[in-house]
């Protein structure tokens, strides 16, 4: 079972995340689908990163 303390963790890592993009994306007013696959995939790590340390 996972922590609650991991759960809030990865949804901070979620949520900053898509504000990140959804910000640096929109200063440029344009859509770059690179910038989106990184942020997820940096997203993702981190959220397999605090689900093995358990």
């Amino acid at each position: 079972m996972v922590d609650a303390k991991y759960i809030g963790l990865i949804f901070v890592a979620v949520f900053s995340g898509a504000m990140l993009v959804y910000t640096w994306l929109s200063l440029y007013n344009r859509v770059d689908y690179s910038v989106i696959f990184y942020a997820a995939l940096l997203i993702v790590s981190f959220s397999l990163m605090l689900l093995k340390k358990k």
